[in-house]
């Protein structure tokens, strides 16, 4: 964020203010009342990255290209070309193109797979509002995959990045389900298709790539706590809630067994509090939310009322 000394007129202060403007997001704010006065801000100044090993001092060398930037690339060597492209059919209508190439001599038409593979998680990731380390993990995993050669063959591979980004979620604990994933695939096919093929390629990850071993040891081993925080941000349950239904599926992981997936005994455990609790909140409100069927989140509360006074036994208990 720039703290710069520039001047901009806030309508809520009615006053010209000092501003100041947030890279990472495009905002122009007002330094007095923390309103945002323009919305992605496009900085027109030249474009220039330090590649030198110090990025201070009288050698500083800027250039607008250098060597890879991407750590999992480990054979680019990427260059930046400007070509023009011209439209007989429009008059004039020149329009240039960037195009990042790579250039390497060794491992180039694998690279090239790995910078579009590694573009599409990256996309995924940020419709998914994923955190960096997640995404990262994914391209990991994802070129692992490529190496041992299991990718599955096909134009669209959109299926393989989200069981990537599916396997990533489950080693930094928090899981995402195979429906919320398919809704960034790019595929004509029903969701049930995708979801399916997702669900083919994490297999493939899980038995192929050594992943047993570690969920021996327990990580990556997706429970239903684990589904607690996003599915009840996103019902508006308060954080105390969200605690106490977290409490109820460690308690059901160490007490019962249970043989369900973790996602239908989460959305369970989320409509028999709200029902004990009196909300408002309906099985098709938690089936939206938690892509679990109403149908299979009322056989599982069926199922967990058996336990009812074990599981809500500390329900209070804050």
């Amino acid at each position: 964020m720039d703290d710069g000394n520039d001047q901009s007129y806030c309508k809520d202060c009615r006053l010209a203010v000092t501003v100041v403007v947030d890279h990472a997001t495009g905002d122009t704010i007002c330094t007095d009342c923390a309103l945002v006065l323009e919305e992605r801000y496009v900085d027109e100044t030249f474009e220039w990255r330090t590649f030198s090993d110090s990025a201070g001092g009288e050698d500083r060398d800027p250039n607008h290209v250098g060597g890879r930037s991407d750590p999992f690339l480990t054979h680019a060597q990427l260059g930046t070309v400007v070509a023009s492209a011209v439209n007989k059919r429009q008059s004039n209508a020149t329009s240039l193109l960037r195009v990042h190439l790579d250039i390497g001599r060794e491992s180039s038409s694998q690279e090239n797979s790995l910078v579009v593979a590694f573009r599409a998680i990256s996309d995924m990731a940020e419709q998914l509002h994923l955190v960096a380390t997640i995404r990262d993990h994914a391209k990991e995993i994802f070129k692992k995959l490529d190496e041992a050669k299991l990718c599955p063959r096909g134009r669209n591979r959109d299926a393989t990045y989200a069981a990537c980004l599916h396997t990533a979620c489950r080693k930094e604990g928090k899981p995402w389900t195979y429906a919320e994933l398919a809704t960034v695939v790019r595929d004509a096919r029903a969701d049930a298709t995708k979801k399916k093929e997702i669900g083919r390629v994490a297999k493939i990850i899980s038995e192929q790539l050594e992943e047993k071993a570690r969920h021996a040891m327990g990580i990556g081993v997706v429970r239903a706590a684990d589904y607690m925080g996003r599915f009840g941000s996103l019902l508006g349950m308060g954080k105390a809630e969200v605690r106490t239904a977290q409490r109820v599926a460690q308690s059901l992981d160490e007490q019962l067994d249970v043989r369900r997936n973790p996602e239908s005994i989460a959305a369970a455990i989320i409509y028999m509090m709200a029902q004990r609790s009196g909300a408002k909140t309906s099985a098709r409100d938690v089936s939206v939310v938690t892509n679990v069927a109403e149908v299979t989140i009322r056989e599982a509360c069926k199922e967990l009322t058996k336990h009812i006074e074990l599981l809500f036994s500390q329900e209070l208990v804050v």
